[in-house]
């Protein structure tokens, strides 16, 4: 008698796998390899803003151009073009170039008045090749009704005017609380100018005297901030400087630092209302505080390229 074997029933095994099998050309990234991408990006992320503060912005300079329209400016002086330059910081990392390239820009616009408002140098020329390279560049500047200028806090040391000479030498008229009065066809356009705020002698009732009294009358003043001071005297514009814009600036937050008496207004056109009874004018005051086109203590820019601008008066519409 044979007896039959029954057949055995091969069982199928199910293999789970707790990780997918890689796909062809892909490797994985290790935990090494991905905290080493990561410390790379940290390092190089400020290392390229920091190449980009330091040389590619503060070569960007910026052709601003603006129309300020003055209640009382007279129909004599309406389209009158002003080349606002400010804060050159000439020797404080940057060279004759910078200031060569602004002069190119300025006179290719053909203005009729170039104002510089302050801090022409940066601190005291270490020789008379510096100074008489500086003189001959600034005496480029040129404009049909004259080239003005005031004093800024980075032209004095300990005290110690550095600029005026070299100013007056380039063929610049240093309105230091004083100021001139220019006329067309019979009327009067004022230009007046006060000392350092922060390291001078300013007087702004010095700089205002001899205006006859509605006369429209444009401030030049180092620091910004004094708008507070014109607002009571009869000033229809204010030029300023200083301030930079912050110079270094944090996207959607602001300027990161602000010098003394270049924080309320540090950058761009304010219209400040007189809202005293008292006042001597019931007109506003508008207010221009430049970027400037140098640096101060650090060369760095982000967010604020440097400027200049051209300014259009216009008289107001009746």
């Amino acid at each position: 008698m044979m007896l039959k074997i029954p057949e055995r029933k091969h069982s199928t095994a199910v293999v789970y796998s707790s990780a997918k099998e890689d796909e062809p050309g892909k490797r994985k990234m290790s935990r090494r390899t991905f905290i080493l991408s990561l410390i790379g990006g940290a390092v190089a992320v400020p290392a390229v803003l920091g190449s980009y503060a330091r040389w590619l912005e503060p070569a960007w300079l910026q052709d601003r151009e603006l129309t300020c329209y003055l209640d009382r400016l007279p129909p004599s002086f309406d389209g009158l073009r002003i080349a606002h330059i400010s804060d050159l910081h000439y020797r404080n990392q940057g060279g004759i170039g910078e200031v060569e390239r602004l002069l190119e820009r300025v006179l290719a616009k053909q203005p009729d008045i170039i104002c510089l408002t302050g801090d022409a140098v940066d601190r005291r020329l270490d020789n008379r090749t510096s100074e008489s390279e500086f003189v001959r560049v600034l005496s480029r500047f040129r404009a049909p009704l004259g080239q003005y200028a005031v004093l800024g806090n980075h032209d004095y040391s300990r005290g110690e005017d550095l600029a005026t000479r070299l100013l007056h030498e380039a063929g610049f008229d240093v309105l230091t609380n004083t100021n001139r009065v220019l006329e067309a066809r019979g009327a009067k356009l004022a230009l007046a100018g006060i000392d350092d705020a922060l390291d001078g002698s300013p007087d702004l009732n010095q700089a205002l005297a001899g205006i006859p009294s509605g006369t429209c009358c444009v401030l030049l003043a180092h620091e910004p901030d004094v708008a507070d001071w014109t607002l009571g005297h009869e000033v229809d514009i204010q030029l300023s400087g200083h301030s930079h814009g912050g110079q270094m600036r944090v996207p959607f937050i602001g300027p990161v630092l602000l010098p003394q008496l270049g924080e309320k207004y540090p950058d761009g056109k304010y219209i400040l209302s007189r809202q005293a009874s008292d006042a001597p004018l019931h007109t506003p005051l508008t207010l221009y505080t430049s970027r400037g086109s140098g640096t101060s203590l650090l060369p760095l820019r982000f967010y604020c390229p440097p400027e200049w601008t051209m300014i259009t008066l216009r008289v107001v519409a009746v």
